[in-house]
């Protein structure tokens, strides 16, 4: 059951990345927030094994060198949850021009990909608020803050 999860995660980060654009190299496809770091998973292009980095104090550093997919999943096991979910999940950060962004992502039909919402928050002094929302990842990739999904 267990690799059938997992052989789904992958699938669907394969049809994130099949929207990428070809100058690409990684893809965010989770996030997860521990204490004041944040853990960011991203895809690389060609990749089946995610790279893994932690983003501290406005620098972001790989986390892990990662040989297998099953190693990050037993380090991070809520991204298996985020799979099939229709919760809001954070998925990347950005700072960009001294302001610090949350990118969000939640699917309205956990089955089909393409029925999913992106939210931007901006963070400032342990604060959120929405600066803006996306209707599905078209839109997304139009607006100035698809650099912390698609990263070259």
């Amino acid at each position: 059951m267990k690799i059938k999860i997992l052989l789904a995660f992958v699938a669907s980060s394969f049809s994130l990345a099949a929207f990428a654009q070809k100058s690409e190299s990684e893809m965010a496809v989770y996030a997860e927030k521990k204490g004041n770091e944040y853990y960011l998973i991203r895809l690389p292009k060609g990749k089946n094994i995610p790279n893994v980095y932690v983003y501290s104090n406005g620098e972001t550093k790989p986390y892990k060198k990662y040989a297998e997919l099953k190693d990050v999943v037993m380090d991070f096991p809520k991204m298996m949850e985020t799979n099939n979910s229709t919760k809001e999940e954070l998925v990347s950060v950005l700072k960009k021009d001294d302001h610090f962004y949350e990118i969000t992502s939640q699917r309205k039909d956990p089955k089909n990909f393409e029925k999913t919402t992106f939210t931007v928050y901006e963070v400032m002094n342990g604060q959120k608020r929405i600066v803006d929302d996306y209707d599905s990842i078209y839109g997304f990739m139009a607006s100035p803050y698809k650099e912390a999904i698609f990263i070259k």
